[in-house]
């Protein structure tokens, strides 16, 4: 089965990469920020990586979240694992504002809540990776 990611063909905007994964800008941009943490290696699960690998990329969405709620002035970020539409383990980030309620989360899950794509957005949370 083909992969999106392992493949190159998926759609966004590559923030950082490193050897132990990748951060994109979710091109469907509901919210903006909406960004993943994509492993390097193809696997489902973060179960399936090893201690090293895990803590690798734990530390890498970690940067991504703080570059993230820094680009969009969010309080919080939703992290959200599923690997439905591409069995291939990454990890979404949603900024949400302290004041969402469920609803709200849902919606920007759903895409009902989305933002024109902003060139000058994409450098500002690659630079906020960057610095960090």
């Amino acid at each position: 089965m083909a992969c999106e990611f392992c493949d190159g063909t998926w759609r966004g905007d590559l923030v950082l990469e490193d050897e132990t994964g990748s951060v994109i800008l979710h091109e469907d941009w509901s919210p903006r920020g909406h960004a993943m943490v994509v492993s390097k290696r193809h696997l489902q699960n973060a179960s399936d990586l090893g201690a090293l690998e895990w803590e690798a990329l734990a530390s890498l969405y970690r940067r991504a979240e703080r570059a993230v709620l820094e680009a969009t002035g969010r309080e919080r970020a939703i992290m959200l694992k599923l690997g439905i539409q591409v069995p291939h383990l990454h990890i979404h980030i949603y900024p949400a504002n302290a004041s969402h309620d469920r609803a709200a989360v849902m919606a920007m899950m759903d895409g009902k809540a989305r933002d024109e794509r902003d060139p000058s957005f994409v450098e500002r949370v690659r630079h906020a990776m960057i610095r960090q």
